[in-house]
């Protein structure tokens, strides 16, 4: 496995990323940079069809972030343009949330996405703060617990049980997708969006929770965000 010298890298996915994402994560913080293969199990491709195929395409590099390893995910896209995801990877992190299978099998694997760039428009990766990082969700609605009672108590609809919901998805606005660990269903909880592919959950407040279209599970969730980017291959 060759191992490029931290101060001097010329790797073009390398450079593609740090053009993208310098104004977060600053060039000293990166080292231990290495070319590497990724080994999936049975039980994750059988899980992830789509995003084992996307992966099998990837162009991977194991790097450290401030001492944190991390893998970065490229692929030339349809405009010969170097697109790609930052995970951040996880290997001694065990989670006091009631994580569903899929999920920990997804951080177990190729870890949580931390940034992306030269995403897909539209996509579900675009303005998200992470995806799936295990030690970065939470229970319930990322805090949006009062404003969400008082919409129900003032319209006079019960709240759904929200308590234990799993937020693994955060936008930069505050929008969280989460999940219910029981049945594995995904739902958006969004104050305020532009979204063309959700629609309001029946029965509940407006601009609260919100189902996507043709997305009722964690691994639909998964997977059609891994259709989004491999429709960009080239």
């Amino acid at each position: 496995m060759y191992l490029w010298p931290s101060n001097y890298i010329m790797n073009t996915d390398f450079e593609a990323f740090k053009e993208h994402l310098s104004w977060l994560i600053h060039p000293s913080l990166i080292d231990n940079i290495s070319e590497a293969e990724i080994s999936l199990s049975p039980k994750f491709t059988d899980t992830f069809p789509i995003l084992t195929d996307l992966l099998s395409q990837a162009r991977v590099l194991n790097l450290n972030i401030d001492h944190h390893p991390h893998r970065l995910f490229s692929w030339t896209n349809k405009n010969n343009e170097v697109f790609g995801w930052l995970n951040k990877t996880e290997p001694d992190f065990t989670s006091t949330l009631p994580l569903i299978d899929e999920h920990q099998l997804l951080q177990n694997e190729i870890g949580g996405i931390r940034e992306s760039f030269n995403q897909p428009h539209p996509s579900l990766s675009n303005n998200q703060e992470f995806m799936f990082i295990g030690s970065d969700c939470s229970l319930g609605i990322n805090d949006w617990d009062d404003y969400y009672e008082d919409l129900c108590k003032s319209e006079n609809i019960p709240p759904i049980d929200y308590k234990n919901f799993i937020s693994f998805v955060i936008e930069a606005n505050g929008n969280t997708t989460v999940y219910d660990p029981k049945t594995k269903e995904v739902f958006l909880f969004a104050h305020d969006h532009a979204f063309d592919n959700v629609d309001f959950l029946e029965n509940q407040p407006e601009y609260t929770f919100h189902t996507f279209h043709n997305i009722t599970y964690f691994t639909d969730y998964v997977e059609a965000l891994a259709q989004e980017w491999k429709n960009e291959l080239l």
